[in-house]
């Protein structure tokens, strides 16, 4: 029984078992004949029968440290020093007793089983087999080779044969069935693992999703907006950026035409005084602004920036959906865009003063605030609020968990 555990595990994990409960069985076989010899010698003088039970201490001391932790090297020692132990106890035990006159007896059958389960374990089922093989072969011999010591009469008892055989065949059965058990788990760990890969493709296309909506809605802004004629260097550079970011086959090198980004130079100083313009938030921000959008921006840029990396990039591409949403449902030319930090979250708001819309549920086709917003924010473990209505304008409050609480959160995979 492999209790649905992957095929590399359950090998080890049944063989650990086997061995356990074969250890357990040795050292009650042990135990039942030390109990047996010191009953039958208690109250007698007869020194012989007291060496019968000294001859047993060995091997039980031996498989009290198998049971700790089984080696090699530990149970070849058990095999050996049991197979000595073995024919000295057989030796006295008959010579002590008189009216013992041949090996098919009980007690003589315990020490042997204890040999035979215990040399029968090991990390697989032919092995375990081959163990079990070689501790029945030793304390068998022992028992031939006593008996012809003592001078009585050898016959196999059924009781060792038995557990031998009982042993071989659980170890042929585990091995036999072992196949059949390993395609099931496979086919299990198969399922579970295709059930992930759905979840993270589901996961990967509503980000691509989004992206490619966020992208392709902000550039038909743009050009809209834009006058007749050739388009603006600037605009065009941007349009041209955002397609290389979402790979669609747009060259990597800058060829000749292509255009330059404006202020080069003043832009790599600038970011590398201040993360905020290197930003994805201050990227959206500029971008509305390029698009004849009015933005002010307030509050602690500093609480923004030391964000987690991704989750600066969501919340930067779910203030360019809102901007973009301003420009195209509001009406209003401008918009505010507030940051705030405390309480382990950082808070962005974007507010417009133009006409609203019903906040009881985006409707089915808002794909903006369905999937680059709210879908977006909660993506990185945060939450979206939306108050709006048609007099007063809209407002939308992002609430991302900060760079620690993020981080001990492990935060959603995008």
């Amino acid at each position: 029984m492999s209790l649905g555990l992957p095929s590399h595990l359950a090998r080890p994990a049944n063989s650990r078992a086997i061995a356990s409960a074969a250890r357990w069985a040795g050292l009650v076989c042990l135990g039942g004949a030390v109990v047996n010899v010191a009953t039958s010698s208690f109250g007698s003088h007869n020194v012989t029968s007291w060496l019968t039970l000294l001859f047993l201490i060995p091997m039980v001391v031996l498989l009290l440290m198998l049971a700790r932790g089984r080696t090699v090297v530990l149970t070849l020692a058990y095999l050996l020093v049991g197979a000595v132990c073995t024919y000295f106890y057989v030796v006295a035990l008959l010579t002590g007793t008189p009216s013992y006159r041949d090996t098919n007896l009980f007690v003589i059958a315990l020490p042997v089983v204890a040999m035979t389960l215990v040399g029968g374990t090991g990390t697989g089922s032919l092995v375990g087999i081959l163990w079990a093989t070689l501790g029945f072969a030793l304390a068998e011999a022992a028992v031939i080779v006593a008996a012809a010591t003592a001078e009585r009469t050898y016959i196999p008892d059924a009781i060792s044969l038995g557990a031998y055989l009982l042993l071989v065949g659980v170890l042929a059965f585990d091995g036999l069935t072992r196949g059949t058990r390993s395609r099931a788990q496979t086919a299990l760990h198969r399922a579970v693992r295709d059930a992930r890969l759905v979840d993270i493709r589901r996961e990967l296309t509503a980000a691509s999703t989004a992206e490619l909506h966020d992208t392709v809605l902000s550039e038909l802004v743009a050009v809209s907006a834009a006058r007749p004629g050739p388009l603006d260097p600037r605009l065009a550079g941007r349009i041209e950026a955002d397609l290389r970011g979402l790979a669609v086959g747009v060259p990597g090198d800058d060829g000749p035409g292509s255009p330059e980004p404006a202020s080069a130079d003043e832009g790599t100083a600038a970011s590398a005084a201040d993360p905020w313009y290197d930003s994805d938030l201050h990227q959206a921000i500029e971008a509305a602004r390029d698009e004849g959008l009015t933005v002010d921006v307030s509050g602690d840029r500093s609480a923004f920036t030391g964000l987690d990396e991704d989750v600066r990039r969501a919340v930067g591409l779910a203030v360019r959906q809102c901007l973009v949403n301003v420009m195209r449902h509001s009406g209003s030319p401008v918009a505010e865009v507030a940051l705030s930090a405390g309480g382990g979250s950082v808070s962005v708001m974007v507010v417009d003063s133009g006409s609203g819309f019903p906040v009881t549920g985006p409707a089915a086709d808002r794909l903006g605030l369905r999937q680059s917003v709210q879908d977006r924010i909660a993506r990185v473990g945060g939450t979206v609020d939306i108050y709006s209505s048609t007099d007063i304008g809209t407002t939308v409050i992002l609430t991302v968990p900060s760079a620690s609480e993020h981080a001990a959160g492990g935060g959603p995979a995008a």
